[in-house]
């Protein structure tokens, strides 16, 4: 619950961050009465059961329970801790993280990671410093700056270094006393058949991966040997380092995103280079995987265009047609814009054959939209003068028609019908057609989700509303109006530590008790919903808080409730308990036929109810 970074920081980011907005990149949203409903991001939700109060900064699923801040929504949606989910809306909201705050995150790393983090900047350093400046390097700079046409300053820039094979990181290590398990989690060394270590890199140049933050996690590393079998290598997955999360060049480049609401998306980091070299630093690539749900929500924090700039053959193509799927499902208002490339060739190949000002003019001007990068996909393969498949062709392009705008469709239509000599008005009524039968297909009908009851705030000693859960208790109704009570009020809390004898029957709410009074001490200002539930950070007692706050956040505290409230739980839930104790020991006493038990037991249960009646 404590946290090294200040409580005044939080306090702003929360106050800059909408919840609304962060949710509403992950599913959509749509405003029912006081609040936002969607699908819950977390399971597979049909019918829309997550709930979202923008004036509380609070989320809660119905479904599945997960309930909290906007905070305790990223920590559980991207695996991230509290300080580096304040951390990462703080960036989101362009707010200045002081060094000082950075720091403190860094040092609740715990041990292990701190030293993988710094053994792998430490490899960083040292493989430039390697390539740069011994003569170890020498042929691999020679490379650098012949075949691949990169000056000294761009390979600074990107951290470019060369492992040679001389495990030079193992002596480092070594050096360092850092242990051999240490090393083998690091993934930055291999071992032989007799558990021999050695660098995993050895004879590669390799690109650093970083973090958003910059923290490097992995390398990729290309072959000088042009006869090594093995032309590229990348860092295994890890706990420190998954492919599927982290886009290279994000580090760098996000500030410009930020600037220019658009990232250029590429398949190879020396296509990335290459682009930051022809003034387009905005830049990321994937690490051998296809881009991901993860990758797409990360960038549209930051961006509102998203170009994909992949090769022309036929993986490219395929990549780019899953990339476009993958957006529209993701980031919904964001816009998709596809990069032609000459003659099939990569960007990095453009730029070293053809020049940086032709890879600069192809990334400015040679962009299509989805659909008409769709349509001039559905060619591909395809021998059109064959009549087989140009109808194959048409029916793959009526799909994608089917969801383009009206200006969108009449252009594809025009040039269609221009080139192939076919009717434009027989082209539009197989679309019509198409669409109809889409139309048709997906009749569906869904249940509307009603928006949770609101409570009365009329006091009706408390306990006469219906709580959601009809399996509660009177006595834990009464638990849950108090602890709401004590939550808002500290008159309250100081009221009920006083009581004599006060106990709550269940432990989650004297637990509740206790982390609520520590919390009063540390924030004495007014309630806020979501900085209660960052500080008690245990989902299990947050989804208990947000049904509680549903039943009886609103209502007033009254006096008399409060002594109604301390009667159920004090007096009432003893005499509860012994009635449910007699009802199954009569229930016993009939199947053993012990009739004088029966009667003892029956005529105790009597007397009971009899006084409880009575009260």
């Amino acid at each position: 619950m404590a946290s090294r970074i200040p409580e005044s920081f939080i306090t702003e980011v929360r106050q800059k961050v909408n919840i609304v907005d962060v949710i509403g990149q992950y599913t959509d949203l749509v405003k029912r009465g006081r609040q936002w409903n969607g699908s819950c991001p977390f399971h597979d939700d049909h019918h829309p059961s997550l709930f979202v109060e923008e004036n509380k900064q609070v989320f809660n699923c119905f479904s599945c329970g997960r309930s909290g801040s906007v905070f305790s929504f990223l920590m559980e949606k991207e695996g991230m801790s509290y300080p580096e989910a304040i951390l990462s809306l703080a960036e989101s909201a362009d707010m200045q993280v002081d060094s000082s705050i950075s720091a403190g995150v860094t040092q609740q790393v715990d041990s292990t990671t701190q030293v993988v983090y710094q053994l792998h900047t430490a490899a960083q350093r040292l493989y430039q410093h390697i390539l740069l400046n011994t003569t170890s390097g020498e042929q691999a700079l020679a490379y650098l700056h012949d075949k691949r046409q990169l000056t000294d300053d761009i390979i600074k820039h990107f951290g470019i270094g060369f492992v040679p094979e001389d495990n030079a990181l193992l002596n480092y290590a070594t050096e360092q006393n850092i242990s051999r398990e240490m090393m083998r989690t690091s993934e930055l060394f291999i071992s032989n058949d007799q558990g021999e270590l050695r660098d995993r890199f050895s004879g590669r140049i390799v690109w650093p991966i970083k973090t958003e933050r910059g923290q490097v996690v992995g390398f990729s590393g290309r072959a000088l040997n042009a006869n090594n079998s093995i032309k590229y290598m990348n860092s295994p997955e890890s706990p420190f380092f998954t492919k599927g999360k982290i886009l290279y060049n994000f580090d760098l480049s996000k500030n410009q995103i930020r600037q220019t609401n658009t990232v250029m998306i590429f398949e190879g980091f020396m296509d990335v280079i290459s682009a930051s070299m022809a003034e387009k630093p905005v830049g990321v690539a994937t690490m051998g995987t296809a881009l991901t749900r993860d990758h797409v929500r990360q960038l549209s924090h930051v961006a509102k265009r998203i170009l994909l700039v992949y090769d022309g053959d036929e993986a490219g193509q395929n990549a780019a047609r899953r990339s476009i799927d993958l957006i529209r499902e993701y980031a919904k208002n964001v816009d998709i814009g596809v990069v032609y490339l000459p003659d099939h060739l990569d960007p990095d190949e453009v730029r070293v054959q053809r020049g940086l000002s032709v890879l600069k003019q192809t990334l400015e001007q040679n962009i299509q939209t989805p659909v008409e990068f769709l349509v001039n996909a559905a060619r591909v393969g395809k021998n059109l003068s064959n009549q087989v498949q140009y109808l194959a062709f048409l029916q793959e392009v009526m799909k994608t028609l089917k969801s383009a705008s009206p200006v969108e469709q009449d252009i594809q239509l025009t040039r269609i019908a221009n080139e192939f000599g076919t009717s434009k008005h027989a082209l539009q009524t197989q679309l019509q057609q198409s669409v109809t039968q889409k139309a048709s297909k997906s009749q569906q009908t869904y249940s509307t989700m009603v928006e949770p009851p609101l409570y009365s705030n009329d006091y009706d000693g408390g306990l006469g509303q219906k709580d959601i859960n009809q399996s509660i208790t009177q006595v834990e109704q009464a638990e849950r109006a108090l602890i709401m009570a004590m939550i808002k009020s500290s008159q309250v809390m100081v009221q009920v530590k006083e009581t004599a004898g006060f106990a709550f029957v269940h432990p989650d709410y004297q637990l509740l008790m206790m982390l609520t009074n520590i919390y009063q001490t540390q924030h004495p200002g007014d309630f806020d919903l979501a900085q209660y539930m960052d500080f008690i950070q245990k989902p299990e007692l947050n989804q208990k808080i947000m049904a509680i706050d549903r039943s009886y956040g609103d209502i007033a505290i009254e006096k008399a409730a409060i002594n109604d409230y301390l009667r159920v739980i004090m007096h009432d839930a003893p005499i509860d308990a012994r009635i449910r104790e007699l009802q199954q020991a009569i229930n016993t006493a009939k199947q053993q036929h012990d009739d004088a038990k029966l009667l003892q037991f029956m005529t105790e249960l009597i007397n009971i109810k009899k006084k409880q009646s009575e009260l």
